[in-house]
């Protein structure tokens, strides 16, 4: 026989989202009546005795009242906005934050010593431990639109929840007081104030001292007169390296017309004294030419050792070695005008190169001078910053109570009642949880029962006939279909 749990069945035949009828809850209840009171009792026994036996928990609470005034002087003296959203009520969360700051717990845990009666064993971690604790324990409220702020702490000694919120007011005022402590921050600025302006002084000594030993007057105009040499010595040197390069190029015309014995003119050069000296080469050429016809007229009618001939012959020769000493003459003068040029080109060379190193060593000292210049002037800076800042922490250490007032409108209170556990709410939750835990239990073992309790059932999922069903207590014979039954 399949095994099928009659309270799903009932759910399907029904339809999907009828629940089960009245008479099949009452049944179940009934027959799970000993497991639903077991779960109840179970439950509201746990929590019950888990309610009166838990430690109660005091709850001490205090009202302060912080006020803030408006420091109008600084603005009017600095030419500051103040920020009148800030100044409204924005505020009051820093003074919420400075009160539940580790410095303000710490000073508490002290004065209240409860560092000495917890946690021994490891003071650092433990001093943690203790500043969490409080500060869990700690509530801090700020209403919407006021300057109120309520203190509430929880402890399981009502008396130290009340001093815990009376010791923290005053821890927050004395740490207030020395976080906001402007003479001390005056005395800062006085300090930094004689440190800027020795620095200042020595920078400018130094400067005075540089200025001197690079001896730099005027940076600028010393730069130009630099900048002036060399532009003039290259223009010069790059006319003495073009008059080289034209006599060499002449000078090398004239020895090619030398070693070719070429009988052309021979060009103008600067070297000659004068355009005679070209002239002169002409004439004798001339009187070369002249004779040479003479000569060559005279050997149509005479023999080469015929007298005139002869003597003829010498003066062409002795006019021919004029020539070529006047030609000498004037390469020589070329190749010297061109090793002077050559030296006038390494002196003007030398010069420049010269005047660029000094202008390298100008540029780094120029570049050392205005290093100093921009660590005077960041000084100066520095220097008036610090001057303003001083002023205004001057103002700010004259107003009384560093522009806050804090007054306690309500002080803490050693409570009597404890605000947990709640018993009488614990011991009602505790029933409606037992309740549900038990119905919910019951339904749940119905839920995975499996097992068909009566013959209806067995025809009603199975469609089988009964033939009958053993009782322990009594036997019922029936007639169904002509077919004798017993059932329980």
């Amino acid at each position: 026989m399949h095994s099928i749990n009659s309270y799903n069945l009932d759910k399907q035949n029904n339809g999907n989202g009828n629940t089960t009828s009245l008479y099949n809850l009452i049944n179940i209840m009934f027959k799970h009546k000993f497991k639903i009171f077991f779960v109840f009792f179970c439950i509201v026994s746990i929590v019950t005795i888990f309610t009166f036996f838990m430690s109660p928990v005091y709850q001490s609470s205090s009202k302060i009242l912080v006020e803030r005034e408006a420091n109008s002087e600084k603005s009017l003296l600095f030419r500051m906005n103040l920020d009148l959203s800030f100044a409204k009520y924005n505020w009051i969360k820093s003074e919420v934050e400075i009160m539940q700051s580790i410095p303000v717990i710490k000073k508490v845990i002290t004065e209240l010593k409860l560092d000495q009666t917890k946690y021994t064993s490891n003071q650092a971690h433990n001093l943690s431990t203790i500043i969490m604790d409080c500060q869990s324990r700690l509530k801090l409220e700020n209403s919407k639109e006021s300057n109120v702020i309520d203190i509430q702490y929880e402890s399981e000694n009502p008396d130290l929840a009340a001093n815990f919120i009376n010791t923290l007011i005053e821890a927050y005022i004395e740490y207030r007081a020395l976080l906001f402590n402007e003479s001390e921050e005056y005395q800062f600025f006085e300090k930094q104030i004689r440190v800027a302006e020795d620095k200042l002084n020595e920078l400018e000594k130094r400067q005075s001292q540089f200025k001197e030993s690079a001896e730099i007057v005027s940076p600028e105009l010393q730069r130009d007169i630099l900048l002036t040499k060399i532009s003039d010595y290259e223009k010069k040197l790059t006319d003495v390296r073009t008059k080289r390069i034209g006599r060499e190029a002449m000078l090398n015309v004239i020895k090619e017309q030398i070693e070719k014995g070429s009988e052309s003119n021979i060009p103008v050069t600067e070297s000659s004294d004068s355009p005679s000296r070209e002239k002169f080469i002409a004439i004798l050429r001339g009187e070369l030419l002249g004779m040479e016809l003479k000569r060559d007229k005279l050997l149509q009618e005479y023999t080469s050792e015929y007298s005139e001939v002869v003597n003829l012959e010498k003066e062409i020769h002795n006019t021919r070695e004029r020539i070529e000493k006047e030609i000498n003459q004037i390469v020589n003068l070329e190749e010297t005008a061109i090793r002077a040029l050559k030296a006038e080109e390494n002196a003007l060379s030398s010069t420049i190169s010269h005047i660029n190193q000094q202008t390298k060593e100008f540029s780094q000292k120029e570049y050392e001078l205005n290093q100093l210049s921009r660590g005077i002037k960041d000084n100066r800076e520095v220097y008036s910053m610090l001057l303003k800042q001083r002023e205004e922490a001057r103002i700010s250490q004259a107003k009384l109570e560093h522009g806050v007032k804090i007054k306690v409108i309500s002080p803490a209170q050693v409570p009597f009642k404890p605000v947990r556990p709640r018993k009488k709410v614990n011991v009602m939750i505790a029933i409606i949880l037992g309740l549900s835990s038990a119905f919910g239990f019951a339904f749940l073992v119905e839920y995975f029962d499996h097992t068909l309790n009566s013959p209806t059932e067995v025809e009603k999922y199975l469609d089988l006939p009964v033939w009958g069903s053993i009782s322990t207590n009594k036997i019922k014979l029936h007639s169904r279909k002509k077919e004798p039954e017993i059932y329980n």
